[in-house]
């Protein structure tokens, strides 16, 4: 079994521990291309096999989240599983919290929360932070392509956020509480896009444990992300090799290296007409 496996993660489940479940169900290599927080639930992409080893190729693509936060509160954490270290009046209106909301659409810089999977000096942040120890933690700069508003209902209000990978839904909504002066925490998360995957096509991880098989989408499809370089099949059994060959070709970057009859050989580098193997499939 190899291949990319959507599932729909459910809340208060840790994405190691659905990643263990799905393995042993399996009995197959099964990695995860990103975290979902223990109470979001929404689309998790799984490489299975052969696939886990482009498991890096698919944590860099964009995300979209439908997102619920709660003005007039903060928590340690950053959503409904911390606890409330400050409490503030909603004194705004609907106005001011659409034009805060739009503001935030474009490129700015962002502090994780401290409770997070971000590494300091070999830890993870949230471990420090457990321990009553405060990660020092550097703004990352991340991108919203779009913000839209699907509902207020003062002091609560649910947004659909496009945004680059890397991006904090929880530290957003504490953005946005901050620059009303109110606080806000992420009171629920839902992911539901990654890159061109999307959650209406994922399994219940429940059907997927109940059956003895299920359908993987094809390495090949799945990386649809890089474009195709057809190998004449002369050079295949070198490529398969390792062994770089020269091509009468200007491309440069990564590609999807295939043979004639249109399978997947796996990921080459194209540089000066040269072709380096990246990654190959046996």
């Amino acid at each position: 079994m190899d291949g990319i496996l959507l599932v729909n993660k459910p809340k208060y489940m840790t994405s190691n521990d659905l990643v263990v479940k799905v393995k042993k169900h399996l009995s197959e290599k099964v990695g995860h291309t990103g975290i979902l927080d223990y109470a979001a639930s929404g689309l998790m992409v799984l490489t299975v096999g052969k696939a886990t080893r482009f498991t890096q190729f698919f944590q860099g693509l964009d995300k979209q989240y439908i997102a619920e936060g709660k003005l007039g509160e903060i928590t340690d954490t950053y959503d409904s599983q911390g606890k409330v270290i400050q409490s503030n009046p909603v004194n705004i209106n609907q106005d001011q919290l659409i034009q805060v909301i739009n503001s935030f659409i474009g490129e700015y810089d962002q502090l994780p929360p401290p409770y997070s999977a971000k590494k300091i000096q070999g830890r993870r942040a949230y471990q420090l932070a457990k321990k009553g120890i405060t990660p020092e933690l550097k703004p990352v700069r991340v991108k919203i392509y779009d913000i839209e508003i699907l509902e207020i209902n003062l002091p609560y209000f649910k947004i659909k956020v496009d945004c680059s990978s890397g991006t904090y839904i929880r530290s957003l909504i504490k953005d946005i509480g901050d620059k009303l002066s109110t606080g806000a925490y992420m009171s629920d998360l839902t992911r539901t896009k990654i890159g061109e995957f999307k959650l209406e096509d994922a399994l219940e991880l429940q059907d997927i444990l109940d059956k003895k098989e299920v359908k993987l989408i094809p390495i090949k499809e799945a990386l649809y992300f890089f474009q195709e370089l057809e190998l004449p099949s002369t050079l295949e059994r070198a490529f398969k090799y390792g062994q770089k060959v020269k091509l009468d070709s200007e491309l440069k970057g990564l590609f999807k290296v295939i043979n004639p009859q249109g399978q997947l050989l796996g990921l080459g580098k194209m540089e000066d007409g040269i072709l380096k193997p990246e990654i190959v499939l046996s």
